[in-house]
């Protein structure tokens, strides 16, 4: 009798500890294995991300020439990343891409007006979308390392104004918003250059940011400048 009854105890114990072994294998892979799939080098990783930039006089035309270095850009947004390959991922960015355009005041100026400011600049308030595909260079664990982004934006114009200062009717500052001469949508070509947290960011107007008037010849489309990501 007494050996029945270690032999049930017994038993009883495996088959309880074995249940509990079952629950606990049960409850960790799924949470390990969603945990894991978000990293700097997972399969998944999203960050925001701030840029500064100035337009460049490369490729402007006569008409509407920028001041350099006064003609600026700012962007606020937030980066998806989704690893194909160790070397390969695809993405994109959603963001509020800003454009201080400071026109130059000389005797070519045709766009927006032949008449001469002590400032004058064009405003354009963007929301942007930008897919893009990134080449992944060296080792880097899992860190988001170095690399290459090429792709294309689509930019809504949410927005658009004229300032002008001390204009030749006399008046101190004259502000004009909706611009007839502004387009409600373009697009382009961007590539960034990463290491880390930092990137080097150009941008290129593809399609025209200018319309409506012949005389208008389009402004500068190059903008370069420098990027970091918030993580």
């Amino acid at each position: 009798m007494k050996k029945i009854s270690i032999l049930v105890i017994i038993v009883f114990c495996s088959i309880y500890t074995a249940h509990s072994q079952e629950l606990l294998l049960y409850r960790w892979v799924p949470s390990d294995s969603v945990k894991g799939n978000w990293g700097q080098n997972l399969s998944h990783w999203m960050h925001f991300y701030g840029a500064f930039g100035f337009v460049t006089p490369i490729n402007q035309n006569v008409g509407s020439e920028i001041y350099f270095g006064k003609a600026s850009n700012w962007e606020l947004g937030l980066r998806y990343k989704k690893r194909i390959t160790n070397w390969v991922a695809i993405g994109g960015n959603i963001s509020y891409d800003f454009f201080n355009y400071r026109i130059e005041q000389n005797t070519n100026k045709t766009m927006p007006d032949t008449l001469f400011y002590d400032k004058q600049k064009i405003l354009l308030h963007n929301f942007s979308l930008s897919p893009y595909i990134r080449f992944n260079f060296g080792r880097r664990g899992n860190k988001i390392g170095n690399y290459l982004d090429l792709g294309i934006f689509y930019n809504i114009v949410l927005g658009s104004a004229e300032k002008q200062r001390n204009t030749p009717d006399g008046l101190d500052r004259v502000k004009n918003k909706n611009l007839p001469y502004i387009t409600h949508d373009y697009y382009g070509f961007y590539a960034n250059i990463g290491i880390g947290r930092w990137v080097i960011y150009g941008k290129y107007n593809y399609s025209a940011v200018i319309i409506g008037n012949p005389i208008y010849n389009d402004i500068a489309p190059l903008t370069i400048g420098l990027q970091i990501g918030f993580f």
